[in-house]
């Protein structure tokens, strides 16, 4: 048997047993950031440093000192990751270059049903203050959720169904706070046993003021918000079966101006924006120790989404609204044959399938309502063979996106329905060289089908300071890429570095419109006001490097203080004839430097 402990602050350790109990295990003390232990992504428990691929996972005190208002920004300083905010609240994940619809944001694995990728003033509507883990995960395991792998998804794990009945009452409770914004928030989550079934509950409430500057206060960027769940399941060694009802309520601010300037980007006069997001779910899984089919996991899930975003004056200048619902079957295996001697592996393959229902209205908005229907089967393996292992993947996917307004105007003459279906794929091999050093290569081909908003768009977007138009005839992205990656852990110092590049066809971008006859950017047909830009394709390239060294410092007289460094590069460019230039909104190269000391009880 071999019997592992972790504690947190030590060192991991393992002893082999042959029979009988360990007398004693030793830790070792240590102030590095260990490697976690994720199980959703490829379906079974491990080592993050046991991945095939690159990948991050923040949980346990890792998560607690790293927490922030947002998703976004709590895994923002990580290897590969920055953020897109426009204010506190209105804060999106970038994972190497790519936001928005190009970077899945799950809850337990599920998409959120919010509308949050489709303009940068929208909230993703996750509060991290309660989540068990918040992973970013690389790779072919991305394909068990969607076909955007080149850049990567993040998955925010609350488990609100239980997945094991707990022995006994158990929780946490916390609270934070943050001075430049005046508030904070608080929030707790109970674990119980209620005779035969587990209940889980969960809560937070966050309020915060407009953020505070050395030059004054900046307006439109308080928030009120809350968030409660609650799950119940029935569990036993053959697996669980049970449901979750979440209930999302945030009213936050879009900042407009600033010392009598229009900030690029705002809504003129400000904006409150105030959405309720409601969830219900139900998930079973059923587990076999003894047989080549480890589980088989069902879960459907339901989603009603409202937003309003009020303007100067009370009124509602745009209204969404979306209805969606999700299914998921995953049947995760072990190889018990067929392999060469000594090698070890397994998989799961699945099929998802989803409906949502989206409708745009109000005064400001040029988005037309649309039905979308979207299906994929996939597939995951993972092989080890002594010191190699390999990964791969693959996904097919195919959608339907149907508007409900096929009314043709001037700037969108042209609205019907299309159909889009692609296969993606990637394979990962990583090497031991040597006891603790990895080194690794992946490859993936990636597909995204045009965005609602893409497609059929022909009216005023006031967070982003334009008149955007659609265009029904896009094609879908599909990219290629390839990650280089190495890892080394050694008693007192882990470095990890990882490159890339990345080629997509069809890349998706606003092109600003020009007047033919002026050579000037044409402007809104109705207020004159706003510049216009229409929906456009060229051919990208993004490259970039990220890595992270961690370092304890060998100073007796300062035990466990490390040096923690992380540094993210990426560099996205247009290569078409005509459209040759850089992306737009690609990070700026970043640099960062935290000097920590962890104790048993504290931390600085």
């Amino acid at each position: 048997h071999r019997v592992a402990a972790r504690r947190i602050g030590y060192a991991p350790a393992t002893v082999l047993l042959d029979a009988g109990v360990a007398d004693d295990v030793r830790l070792q003390a240590t102030a590095l950031a260990l490697p976690s232990v994720t199980v959703r992504a490829p379906g079974r428990e491990r080592r993050l440093g046991d991945a095939v691929a690159p990948g991050t996972v923040l949980d346990g005190a890792a998560l607690d000192r790293q927490l922030a208002a947002s998703v976004a920004a709590t895994i923002a300083g990580e290897p590969g990751v920055t953020m897109r905010t426009n204010g506190p609240m209105a804060a999106q994940p970038v994972v190497r270059g790519l936001t928005g619809d190009r970077v899945l944001v799950l809850e337990d694995g599920q998409r959120t049903g919010d509308v949050a990728t489709t303009a940068p003033d929208h909230a993703v509507t996750i509060d991290p203050l309660t989540a068990r883990r918040v992973e970013v995960v690389r790779g072919p395991a991305g394909l068990l959720y969607g076909g955007n792998v080149l850049g990567g998804l993040v998955n925010v794990v609350r488990e609100d169904v239980p997945r094991a009945r707990p022995q006994r009452v158990g929780g946490f409770v916390g609270a934070q706070g943050e001075s430049a914004t005046a508030g904070g928030s608080v929030g707790g989550v109970l674990d119980a046993p209620l005779g035969a079934p587990a209940v889980r509950a969960t809560g937070s409430r966050r309020v915060a003021g407009d953020t505070r500057t050395p030059a004054g206060a900046l307006p439109f960027t308080d928030v009120d918000a809350h968030d409660a769940g609650l799950g119940v399941s029935w569990a036993g060694r053959a697996g669980f079966a049970g449901g979750a009802v979440r209930d999302v309520r945030s009213a936050y601010g879009v900042p407009s101006s600033f010392g009598g300037l229009t900030l690029p980007g705002s809504h003129v006069g400000g904006v409150y924006v105030v959405l309720r997001r409601s969830t219900a779910r139900a998930e079973a899984s059923w587990r076999r120790d003894s047989s080549a089919v480890e589980s088989v996991d069902v879960a459907v899930q339901g989603v009603r989404f409202e937003q309003d975003e009020r303007e100067r004056g009370g009124f509602v200048g745009t209204r969404f609204g979306q209805l969606a619902a999700t299914g998921d079957v995953v049947v995760r295996y072990r190889h018990r044959a067929g392999l060469p001697a000594g090698a070890t592996g397994g998989g799961a393959v699945g099929a998802w399938a989803q409906w949502r229902d989206f409708r745009a209205s109000g005064s400001y908005t040029g988005t037309r309502p649309a039905e979308v229907h979207a299906g994929a089967l996939y597939g995951y393996e993972e092989v080890r063979l002594g010191r190699v292992a390999v990964s791969a993947g693959a996904r097919v996917d195919r959608l339907r996106v149907a508007p409900l307004d096929s009314t043709p105007s001037r700037l969108l003459p042209e609205v019907r329905t299309r159909d889009f279906a692609a296969l993606s794929a990637g394979v990962a091999v990583g090497v031991d060289v040597r006891a603790g050093a990895r080194v690794g290569v992946s490859a993936a081909r990636g597909f995204r089908p045009p965005a609602v908003e893409e497609l059929y768009s022909a009216g005023p977007h006031l967070a982003t300071y334009a008149y955007e138009i659609g265009n029904p005839a896009l094609r879908p992205e599909r990219g290629r890429g390839v990650d280089l990656f190495a890892r080394v852990e050694r008693p007192g110092l882990s470095v990890e570095a990882a490159a890339f590049v990345s080629r997509l066809a069809d890349f998706v971008y606003q092109a600003p419109l020009v007047d033919a006859a002026t050579g000037l950017p044409e402007r809104d047909p109705r207020l004159r006001r706003y510049p216009v830009y229409r929906a456009a394709q060229a051919e990208a390239r993004l490259a970039g490097a990220e890595g992270r060294v961690q370092w304890e410092l060998p100073w007796a007289s300062l035990p466990g203080l490390a040096l923690d460094a992380t540094a993210s590069w990426v560099r996205g460019m247009r290569l078409d004839a005509g459209a040759r230039g850089p992306l737009p909104a690609m990070p700026p190269l970043r640099v960062r430097v935290q000097l920590r000391r962890a104790r048993s009880r504290w931390f600085a």
